[in-house]
C-alpha cells in the first residue's frame, strides 16, 4: 500500500494492515512502542513517515486508526516478524523491532504468507 487512502486502515483486515505496515520497522531499528504506533499512524493517514516526538494524546483505544495499527503490530508480533523489549525500573519502556524472520519475509517477499494472506493485496 504505498499511497495510502483515508479510512484504509479500519476497512482493511488486521492481517492487511501488518503486512502494509511491516517495512516500516526497517526505517529504525527499534523505537518506544507508543511512537511506533504514533509514526505509523501518520504515514497511514499522509504516505510520509517521521519520528514522533512527545507521548501520545489518545489511549490506543479511543482512536480507530491507532488501534488498527495496534492490533496490526500485535499481528506482526505473533507472526515473529517483529518483537518487542521490554525493560526499565521504575518506568517500563517498551521497545519494538523487526526479527531476523522479519527482514527474511521482506527480502523474500514472503510477509503476506507468514501473515496468513493470500499472495496478491487486495486493490483500493
Amino acid at each position: 500500500m504505498n499511497n495510502p487512502q483515508p479510512g484504509w486502515l479500519t476497512t482493511r483486515p488486521v492481517a492487511e494492515v501488518a503486512a502494509a505496515i511491516l517495512p516500516l520497522f526497517s526505517y529504525p531499528a527499534s523505537q518506544k512502542e507508543d511512537s511506533a504506533i504514533a509514526c505509523i499512524t501518520s504515514w497511514c493517514k499522509t504516505g510520509e513517515y517521521k519520528k514522533a516526538f512527545g507521548s501520545r494524546s489518545k489511549s490506543r483505544f479511543e482512536d480507530p486508526e491507532t488501534r488498527a495499527v495496534a492490533e496490526a503490530i500485535r499481528a506482526l508480533e505473533r507472526a515473529g516478524l517483529i518483537m518487542r523489549d521490554v525493560s526499565g525500573g521504575d518506568v517500563t519502556h517498551v521497545d519494538v523491532g523487526m526479527t531476523r524472520l522479519g527482514r527474511d519475509a521482506i527480502a523474500t517477499n514472503s510477509v503476506r504468507r507468514h501473515l496468513g494472506l493470500r499472495d496478491a493485496p487486495p486493490t483500493a
